[in-house]
């Protein structure tokens, strides 16, 4: 099987030579004229070649019809090189990670394609490693077994063999499931490693090469979907993958043949906006099924829709003591259901009608073939709010469906993922499918699989009864004018369903960022998502720490990978950043997530890619950006801090001063708190509603004398100019930020009012024909209202299933 996709890379040639041809490399082709290799193996041929600008030779074999392997060759050209190697530089020894190639190989378009994993492999997975070899005199395809050890940073590391000269490019293939988890890159002196495929997935984020990307993994989905019911002398992976193991029943309820018409599907579709909107579509679904949201403490950086499905398979119900019933065939038919109601609503102009509706029709033939009545309906309600949305011609809610996240058919569900039904007793979403009636009569539609038999109802769903087969509970769904299933015929069962439970209204993610007191120097840091404020996931962190004026680069590609998390449908997640007071001037608002842009261009035709992407503008032009104390937040908070957010949340916002003054006598040049408390009286004094406003940073001095006695009486909301300033401006910074304060009317007001003055300040032009001063910096810190995250207690994790 593995055979026909392999392929070896060298100089342009005949191509046809055997043991004298001098190759650079192993590769293999992941869809139809598409290779796949290192990027060190494309670097052999130099520079030009790295850049498309030379040509490269590509050979492989095919199976005659006699069962015979003859030698086909075609010329490639580099499309992605990553990284590819800076002008007028040697390429580095080893080359960086994550050292990948795309080719593009002309007449290669009916070449056999390898199956790309579409999640990360289990430690100790079986393994194979393929590429061409000359070790024993003669050139040859050379194969080993092994596994899977472990990781090191980005790389793979490979047990049992250890990759030799040539095969440098070649598949790692995962035994048990069949499909390509990395790339061979070299060898140590006791391990292999490997690219992960999912260093592939990355490249989705790469401005240079994700269009490309994006082409190869569409053509490789549609490829393998395409395949499946095509007569064929010799097997296709999609069969192949139904005899192994990792595919077995006890290990997922969701075929092969379904995963790549699903696969095949989604490639149809505009992909997903960024990591957040597949993340929180997978952690809707799992709510759903199982009734309770328990978010990954995992980050899932997945880009594409077959990625999010992947993360659902083998999902089972949590059952108390470990354990539960597989759900994933009911998980991932949902998903597709959300999914193919997103593109309906929010992208029904980029996607073709009929692809749309033929993915509908597909999903709604799974559904009729699924014997969970409950899950089936939930799948219609999504279907009719999709063809709804698409009727309307894409827009925002459809007659039958709801806003996202609603729960399907205006029902509610009971506490802790229990549902409800009509005679108000309450059981699970697992209860709820043994619940169903064996007597509703449907026609299996193909690739539909009977869900696992799920555990024995309890005695709370035993009054519900069994409809009889003379009941009118056994019509069969039929097909409608257009081939849809004509959902308005089939008749429900005779006892009341059990719903399935909706997604939790407040999915909100936001992103925490931590920075410590410096020790030595240098401060610890941490990032992490909050999900719905309160479970928290971490993204990256560095406990030995980094000087100040390297936080603004250190932690730009950490906040990037969380704010792509954290961003989902019309939320952008908000950025609370935890300092100690000397860093509480640190620009967190200012900071661009691409790194080395130039100024903004001036002309109006420029077609400049950094003018337009939304990651070259200032964080807090974009999204929500607050200061909070990381020390107040290690304690239990005060009457006092409980007392005045209360007041700031009903407001009105009033107006004071940091340092206690009135406005016009300002804030002097060099002036310096006198006193063990100099301003606590004067802040204690204030009323809880008020706002203290200092003209002028906090790190140092004056202003950092005050911003502690803020915090010590209670203060959660404080307004400065963390920018250097002439004396005179700041009156009209006190004047601007009572304006701020009485628009925002109370503390969760606010965050609008701060954005859109940071928009105008922004413009030099803009600001000075409104007479707005100053760089301004927001302390936004509500008292905790749960006991710190990491206390509560745990339960055990899901058994595995077996072989899984």
């Amino acid at each position: 099987m593995v055979r026909p996709s392999l392929a070896r890379i060298g100089a342009p040639g005949d191509g046809y030579a055997t043991d004298r041809d001098s190759y650079w490399g192993s590769g293999f082709f992941i869809a139809p004229g598409w290779l796949l290799t290192c990027a060190h193996v494309v670097g052999k041929g130099g520079a030009a070649v790295c850049r498309g600008e030379s040509a490269l030779s590509v050979t492989w074999q095919e199976r005659t019809a006699d069962g015979a392997w003859e030698p086909r060759g075609g010329t490639g050209t580099a499309v992605v090189v990553a990284p590819r190697p800076e002008a007028g530089r040697p390429a580095r020894d080893p080359w960086p990670f994550p050292d990948l190639a795309l080719v593009r190989v002309t007449g290669a378009d009916e070449v056999h394609c390898l199956w790309l994993g579409d999640r990360e492999a289990g430690p100790r997975s079986p393994l194979g490693l393929y590429g061409w070899s000359v070790r024993t005199g003669e050139l040859g395809i050379r194969q080993g077994s092994g596994e899977l050890a472990g990781s090191d940073a980005r790389a793979l590391l490979l047990t049992g063999i250890l990759p030799i000269g040539g095969l440098s490019g070649g598949p790692v293939l995962d035994l048990r499931h069949g499909s390509v988890i990395g790339v061979i890159k070299g060898r140590r002196r006791e391990e292999g490693v490997a690219v992960p495929v999912t260093a592939l997935y990355e490249l989705l984020d790469s401005r240079e090469a994700g269009r490309a990307v994006r082409e190869v993994l569409r053509a490789h989905d549609l490829h393998h979907a395409s395949l499946l019911g095509v007569p064929s002398p010799y097997p296709h992976w999609t069969a192949v993958h139904a005899t192994l193991p990792g595919h077995a029943p006890p290990v997922s309820g969701i075929t092969t043949e379904l995963r790549t018409r699903l696969y095949g599907h989604l490639a149809h579709l505009p992909p997903p906006a960024g990591t957040g909107e597949v993340v929180h579509l997978v952690e809707d679904v799992k709510e759903q099924v199982r009734g309770e949201r328990l978010p990954s403490l995992v980050l899932r950086n997945v880009r594409t829709w077959r990625e999010g499905a992947a993360l659902l398979y083998g999902l089972r119900t949590l059952d108390p003591g470990g354990g539960g019933t597989l759900v994933d065939l009911d998980a991932v038919l949902l998903y597709a259901a959300r999914v193919a109601r997103r593109a309906a609503r929010e992208h029904a102009g980029e996607v073709e009608a009929g692809r749309l509706r033929a993915f509908t029709e597909w999903i709604a033939g799974q559904a009729a073939g699924h014997r969970h009545w409950a899950v089936g309906e939930a799948i219609r309600a999504l279907l009719e709010s999709a063809e709804g949305a698409e009727r309307a011609g894409g827009s925002a809610t459809a007659a039958t469906g709801g806003p996202s996240g609603s729960r399907p058919g205006g029902m509610t569900g009971g506490p802790s993922g229990a549902v409800p039904v009509s005679n108000g007793a309450v059981v699970t979403p697992a209860q709820a499918s043994a619940a169903q009636s064996p007597a509703v009569d449907v026609p299996a539609p193909v690739g539909a699989v009977e869900a696992p038999s799920t555990l024995e109802a309890p005695s709370t769903v035993e009054f519900l009864g069994t409809p009889s087969a003379t009941e009118s509970g056994t019509a069969p769904l039929t097909a409608g004018p257009t081939g849809t299933t004509d959902w308005s015929r089939a008749t429900r069962p005779a006892f009341t369903t059990p719903s399935l439970p909706a997604p939790s209204p407040d999915t909100r993610t936001d992103v925490l960022v931590k920075v410590g007191p410096a020790t030595y120097g240098r401060h610890p840091w941490s990032v992490q998502l909050i999900y719905g404020g309160q479970d928290v996931t971490p993204v990256d962190g560095d406990d030995r720490g980094v000087r100040a004026e390297e936080l603004a680069r250190v932690l730009r590609e950490p906040l990037a990978k969380a704010l792509n998390q954290g961003d989902h449908g019309e939320h952008l997640a908000a950025i609370e950043v935890f300092l100690p007071r000397k860093l509480f001037d640190l620009p967190v608002d200012d900071w661009q997530l691409l790194p080395g842009l130039r100024a903004a261009p001036t002309d109006e035709d420029d077609e400049d890619d950094d003018f337009v992407d939304e990651r070259a503008l200032p964080l807090g032009m974009r999204r929500t950006v607050v200061v909070r104390d990381v020390r107040r937040n290690g304690l239990p908070p005060s009457p006092e801090w409980r007392r005045r957010w209360k007041g700031v949340l009903r407001g009105p916002l009033a107006h004071g001063t940091l340092h206690g003054r009135p406005v016009a006598e300002g804030h002097p040049p060099g002036a310096r708190a006198g006193g063990r408390f100099p301003y606590y009286g004067a802040l204690s004094a204030m009323s809880d509603a008020s706002v203290p406003v200092y003209c002028g940073p906090v790190g140092s001095g004056e202003g950092y004398a005050a911003m502690r006695d803020a915090l010590r009486s209670g203060h959660s909301v404080v307004l400065w100019r963390r920018d250097l300033h002439d004396h005179e401006e700041c009156g009209d910074f006190h004047r601007q930020a009572a304006d701020l304060l009485g628009l925002a009317g109370h503390a969760d007001g606010l965050h609008g009012p701060v954005r859109d003055l940071r928009i105008r300040l922004a413009d030099p032009d803009t600001a000075r024909a409104h007479g707005l001063r100053g760089k301004i910096a927001v302390l936004f810190d509500p008292p905790p209202d749960r006991p710190p995250y990491g206390t509560e207690s745990m339960r055990p994790p899901p058994l595995a299933a077996p072989g899984g």
